[in-house]
């Protein structure tokens, strides 16, 4: 019984690096491929609250709300981030809300997106392909809003 003890204590000595080195590994694919499954982020500064894909009538989107310490500095990245997802592209169509200027759909040639901002609170909504922006507003809307 003895001998019995003895092996199995060399036996885990043999296998401890090799089980720890393949979970390692393990964890390392598990991070990998999480991360390679999400779209890149369209608001990358801010504190990120919710980031999902979601399906809607047939269309797939990726919607973002992402908070800001204050009003002034979501206004200013609201700007930013409908300037960059413009860039390089031709603005096929847009549509802009004349109240207060913090809600714009546009329509690119390769997909629309939506931008709410919401005091603190910006809300990203993009498409995998272009959508007319009036389609897209009436598919999009309960995610803005939610």
């Amino acid at each position: 019984m003895i001998a019995t003890g003895i092996q199995l204590i060399c036996i885990y000595r043999l296998l401890l690096p090799v089980l720890s080195i393949s979970a390692i590994a393990i964890a390392a694919a598990i991070i990998l491929l999480r991360k390679r499954s999400r779209p890149e982020r369209i608001i990358r500064e801010g504190k990120l609250l919710k980031s999902e894909m979601i399906s809607l009538d047939g269309e797939m989107f990726y919607v973002e709300k992402v908070a800001f310490k204050d009003w002034h500095v979501s206004l200013h990245h609201f700007y930013l981030v409908s300037d960059r997802l413009s860039e390089g592209h031709n603005i096929v169509e847009q549509k802009w809300s004349y109240e207060d200027f913090c809600d714009v759909t546009i329509r690119l040639e390769d997909y629309t997106y939506a931008l709410n901002r919401q005091v603190e609170v910006i809300a990203p909504v993009r498409s995998f392909r272009p959508i007319p922006v009036e389609e897209f507003d009436r598919i999009a809307r309960p995610l803005i809003m939610r």
